[in-house]
């Protein structure tokens, strides 16, 4: 009989000893990078954050620095305190008010016929009749061609008739009002996964962890990619991170990145790579029972 593997995976307690160092070191970055740009925005803010907190992290050998974002309350408190550093390092440097994008771009169309024809198309994806779902969208986008949520959901609907190249262009018009839109980016890179352009898959997934480095859709779906391009250790770097996202936020998906890990842990194990895996399982604060 075959015995059944199983993967017990608990997270260590991180430290929050010199945590305030890794943040000072985000924010210097951060105001170095904004010290380029001679009309400062909330975009580009947010891009120097983000860019500075990403390559602090994966780059200083301290493991701590890697601890302190190993949950979602670790990386939102981490932001939170570098922008209050960066606003007294550098004041000069920071936009006046940083605004809710998400208000803005999810929001209702201020054009009452487009805003009637999503209604109708969101009512036809509800009965999985997406032919006409696309037609209440595209009379919808007629009337408001940036109507973000129009983008999004006539995307959705072109993918779900397996018209994968009318799906991309419709997510790509809304990355382009809405470059840091966390829907279309997480469905693009899904698309791309479907299509098996697994690089191409990866690249807005990255962009995804970079705007929105508290979400754990963007380290799952690049870890998933990686997986199926082969490379193991980047894949299992990225899954860790999600499963660690998953569990603090008590999310069923919890049950996805235990499988792929495990898919992994049995392929490196075949390889003789134990010790990679328990390495970067360490690295990650990830102890293995």
């Amino acid at each position: 009989m075959k015995k059944k593997f199983i993967l017990l995976l608990s997270f260590a307690g991180f430290l929050t000893l010199h945590s305030q160092t890794i943040e000072e070191k985000i924010a210097a970055k951060t105001c170095e990078c904004l010290q380029k740009s001679s009309n400062i925005t909330n975009d580009i803010f947010r891009d120097c954050l983000t860019k500075s907190m990403t390559e602090q992290i994966f780059t200083d050998k301290d493991p701590k620095v890697r601890e302190s974002i190993n949950t979602v309350d670790g990386i939102q408190t981490t932001i939170l305190r570098v922008k209050e550093i960066v606003s007294k390092e550098c004041p000069k440097l920071v936009p006046a008010v940083i605004e809710n994008k998400e208000d803005i771009y999810y929001g209702k169309s201020k054009n009452k016929s487009a805003q009637n024809f999503y209604i109708i198309g969101q009512d036809f994806m509800d009965q999985k009749n997406f032919k006409l779902a696309v037609e209440s969208f595209q009379l919808a986008l007629k009337e408001d061609p940036n109507f973000v949520l129009a983008l999004d959901d006539i995307a959705v609907s072109y993918r779900q008739l397996d018209d994968y190249e009318n799906a991309i262009k419709y997510y790509k018009k809304s990355l382009d009002i809405y470059p840091e839109g966390h829907f279309a980016l997480m469905n693009i890179g899904v698309v791309y996964t479907f299509k098996s352009d697994y690089k191409t898959a990866i690249s807005y997934y990255q962009k995804l962890i970079d705007y929105h480095p508290d979400s754990a859709e963007g380290y799952f779906g690049a870890g998933k990619n990686y997986f199926l391009l082969k490379d193991d250790e980047k894949a299992l770097d990225n899954m860790f991170m999600a499963h660690r996202i998953y569990t603090e936020s008590k999310s069923d998906y919890v049950k996805d990145s235990e499988q792929i890990i495990g898919a992994i842990y049995q392929k490196m194990k075949s390889e003789n790579k134990e010790d990679v895996f328990k390495k970067i399982a360490e690295k990650n604060n990830v102890q293995i029972n």
